[in-house]
């Protein structure tokens, strides 16, 4: 995790925190609780994407006062001006990225495999839950995951859901070849052989000779699920097969490459609809 800079702001009702992570060539992150605070207007040299949390917020860009409510979304392409803060009466939680024009140009490339200008955005606030989903799943990844893979997949499937969906110029998505299946093979044997590793998105891409943005896409076509995914079930049939040898619940955390015995208990719980020690329990009965 990256060292996080505290925003001490002039009411203490009022917090905010702004850091920047290591993932495609550096990304800053923010996340705010603001109760009376108020921007005013600024720009921003990157692309800024917010998400509301909980709350209301009146936002002023594109020469409107918007709505914004828990789960709505508005993106601002760079040197926008924009300001403004929590409605009346309203604490206002939100999260926003702010990627740079060369990472949102890159992913409309790898999807469209042509060269292409940055992407736009002119539209208000979107109204999508997918979408403000998948952006909330990887602000979270990227505040609290120690997989860089975890981090590069969720912050790459948020932006390309992003650009999709909702950029101004249409994106003709173009279909993966389906001759990428030794790309595939070669990143599952992997993952297999080295569970444990915290690999990067980029190092599986190297490795299968194939782009980081179109691994993802071509992976998920081929297994159902996203590298960091499959990442995961290995590390939780090797919590597993260690527990099946009686090593304790809080080593085998460590030893499958779990931040700690409670990640590891959700992850097996989803996979085998037991917790560790359940298991432990019917395979070891006292």
């Amino acid at each position: 995790m990256a060292t996080q800079e505290q925003s001490s702001l002039s009411k203490s009702q009022d917090s905010a925190q702004l850091w920047r992570v290591d993932v495609f060539g550096g990304l800053e992150l923010f996340r705010a609780h603001f109760v009376e605070f108020s921007f005013s207007p600024h720009t921003h040299d990157e692309f800024m994407i917010g998400m509301t949390e909980n709350g209301f917020a009146l936002p002023q860009f594109r020469g409107a006062v918007r709505n914004v409510g828990p789960g709505d979304v508005f993106v601002l392409n760079p040197g926008e001006v924009h300001g403004g803060g929590p409605a009346a009466n309203s604490i206002w939680q939100y999260r926003s990225f702010y990627p740079s024009s060369a990472l949102m140009q890159r992913v409309a490339e790898e999807l469209t495999e042509t060269h292409r200008d940055v992407p736009q955005f002119t539209g208000g606030v979107i109204y999508s839950p997918t979408v403000a989903t998948m952006l909330w799943q990887a602000h979270k990844a990227l505040e609290e995951a120690n997989s860089a893979l975890v981090r590069e997949s969720t912050l790459l499937e948020a932006l390309v859901g992003l650009i999709v969906h909702h950029a101004a110029d249409k994106i003709t998505v173009h279909e993966v070849e389906k001759s990428k299946h030794r790309a595939v093979k070669l990143v599952k044997d992997y993952l297999e052989a080295l569970p444990t590793e915290n690999v990067s998105l980029d190092t599986l891409a190297r490795e299968a000779n194939i782009s980081s943005f179109r691994l993802c896409r071509v992976f998920r076509r081929e297994t159902g699920l996203s590298p960091h995914a499959y990442q995961i079930l290995m590390r939780v049939r090797l919590a597993k097969s260690l527990l099946m040898k009686g090593m304790p619940i809080s080593q085998v955390a460590v030893e499958a490459g779990f931040f700690d015995q409670a990640h590891l208990t959700r992850h097996f719980k989803r996979v085998y609809g037991v917790t560790p020690g359940r298991y432990l329990g019917e395979v070891f009965p006292s």
